[in-house]
Order: structure tokens, then C-alpha cells, then sequence
């Protein structure tokens, strides 16, 4: 499965306001100058995320982006979705039969991967992230 590069940067800018305090919005040009993303491009991407309810959005000389709920209620199969739509590595359709032994395999592996998307949190990814950054020293 290959994501779009807005699906990517979609995860990278929630993932960067979900570290952010989330008492206070963080605005774009932070989001862009951190994640390297287009600003432009950014501005589209978290006017969707907006529209599908992952986001909210503070006017103002304070404002910028806030999650809409908790990052641990987020999950990479909801971001994924509102960017590049439903999981669908093969189109199944009545007009594109593999037959019922292949179509059963893929619908099986769609599932499969759709739980483990939905079982991931950005809460996950926060903390797998800060796991990244920690050195364990032993003697």
C-alpha cells in the first residue's frame, strides 16, 4: 500500500499539532516550517481534515489549529480516509470480477488492514515517536 504525498503530509501535520500544546492553535507557517510542507498544499490538506471533523480552527492573530478530540481518539485509518478516501487496493466490482477465491483473499486483506490502520491512534504515533528520541545507557 503506498500512500499519497498528501496523506503523508496529512499524518505529518496532525502529528505536529497533536505534540504542539494544545491549549493554544498552531498556525500553518509553524506546521510548514517544522514538517517541510508546502504551505499552499498544507492549506488544502487541513481544510479537509477540517471538514472531516479531525480538526478545528481558531481565527485570529492567535489562531491556527487545534485537534477536535483527544489524539488518542484519532485514528491513521480517519485521516487516511478523508485525504485519499476508503482502502481499496483493487477496485471489486461486479465489472471487474477476479473470481470468488481471489476477490475473498483481497477482501480479507482490505480488512485486515483497515483494523490495524483503525487500531493505531496518533497517540500511538506521539509516543512511538518519543520512544525514537530516547537513549538507554547501561553499564
Amino acid at each position: 500500500m503506498k500512500i499519497s504525498k498528501k496523506a503523508e503530509y496529512a499524518l505529518k501535520a496532525v502529528i505536529e499539532i497533536a505534540n504542539h500544546n494544545q491549549s493554544k492553535p498552531l498556525q500553518i507557517n509553524d506546521i510548514s516550517k517544522k514538517r517541510s510542507i508546502p504551505v499552499k498544499f498544507l492549506e488544502q490538506i487541513l481544510l479537509t481534515l477540517k471538514k472531516n471533523n479531525i480538526l478545528v480552527s481558531k481565527r485570529g492573530a492567535n489562531g491556527g489549529y487545534l485537534l477536535s478530540k483527544k489524539s488518542s481518539d484519532i485514528s491513521i485509518r480517519v485521516i487516511l480516509e478523508a485525504i485519499d478516501g476508503p482502502f481499496e487496493p483493487i477496485g471489486l466490482s461486479p465489472s471487474n470480477s477476479l473470481g470468488n477465491g481471489l476477490e475473498e483473499c483481497f477482501r480479507e486483506m482490505i480488512k485486515m488492514v483497515n483494523l490495524h490502520l483503525n487500531s493505531y491512534t496518533i497517540q500511538d504515533v506521539v509516543e512511538l515517536d518519543k520512544n525514537e528520541d530516547f537513549i538507554a545507557f547501561g553499564i
